[in-house]
């Protein structure tokens, strides 16, 4: 009995004027299905971690399907806190499985893995990491960033020589990360061996004046002297090539190389960010041989 007594007495139980009922909310909307590429806001499956102020687990859900609940057409989580006291959130959206961590170190070094470089059917993978006090307010927003870039390709084929004629038939990723770090900048620590790929009937509004979005994971690699070919993501365009002097057998292309950087010698691909890149030949077409531009498989004209 007197263990009992002491017990209750060491035991502190908020009282209820200290909870506030809270609602989380997480951006990016309803769920609506696209056959060929993401719904770059479809929320799927959620994961919540919570963590108090001494980073201990105080809340730990995965959701999905029917069991989702909305506010405002916003996936949401309804849940109590302390008032005024600070909270760590840890959110993943799309992973397809509940995360397996229970401390806030586990959580930080937690890394997730594509099974192939367009596995996102039921959404494109996000992740939020916030700290927040909580107040007297009735719903908390939380912003989530998808962990893959999107490049969005177009040709300018203006500067040209009129008789060549450069027709797209495969677009790749080349050093396309398998895995991403979920709560922090990521490098990559692994490639598919075939990276994010769109060919003939995919690829081919690049013919007709269109725009190609890509998709990789963030790939940090930081500024470089000389970017590496084994480590910095790149993008790998195939055409079938015609002109008064060269053509490419069928089967065979002329390959273009470039490395994505976000800035003049920086070759990172950072999550969550729209990049838009322009390829315009000029001339032949053929302004170098090399890794960049392989002229290999061109043959001369009879």
């Amino acid at each position: 009995m007197l263990q009992l007594l002491l017990l209750a007495a060491c035991t502190r139980i908020p009282a209820p004027d200290h909870l506030c009922p809270t609602t989380i909310v997480f951006s990016d909307g309803e769920p609506v299905t696209r056959a060929l590429d993401p719904d770059q806001e479809r929320i799927s499956d959620l994961n919540l971690l919570i963590f108090n102020h001494g980073g201990l687990l105080e809340e730990k859900i995965f959701v999905s399907g029917r069991k989702m609940q909305y506010l405002d057409g916003k996936p949401c989580h309804r849940t109590q806190l302390l008032k005024g006291v600070p909270y760590t959130f840890l959110v993943a959206a799309n992973l397809g499985y509940e995360l397996p961590c229970r401390t806030l170190d586990q959580a930080r070094a937690y890394r997730y893995y594509m099974a192939y470089p367009d596995e996102f059917s039921s959404g494109i993978p996000m992740s939020a990491l916030v700290e927040l006090q909580s107040g007297e307010e009735e719903v908390l927003e939380i912003p989530l960033e998808r962990l893959m870039a999107k490049v969005e390709l177009s040709v300018d084929r203006q500067s040209l020589d009129e008789d060549v004629q450069m027709i797209v038939r495969q677009v790749k990723v080349g050093n396309c990360p398998s895995s991403v770090q979920l709560f922090g900048e990521s490098t990559a620590q692994g490639f598919f061996p075939n990276g994010f790929l769109r060919d003939w009937s995919q690829a081919d509004i690049l013919n007709r004046n269109g725009s190609l979005p890509l998709y990789l994971l963030e790939n940090i690699q930081g500024e470089r002297p000389v970017p590496s070919r084994t480590e910095c993501s790149y993008i790998e365009i195939k055409w079938e090539y015609y002109s008064g002097s060269y053509h490419t057998r069928p089967g065979e292309y002329l390959v273009y190389r470039f490395f994505l950087q976000e800035n003049a010698g920086d070759y990172t691909v950072r999550r969550n960010v729209r990049y838009l890149i322009t390829v315009k030949p000029e001339g032949s077409g053929l302004g170098e041989n090399g890794w960049r531009v392989d002229q290999t498989s061109l043959v001369q004209n009879y």
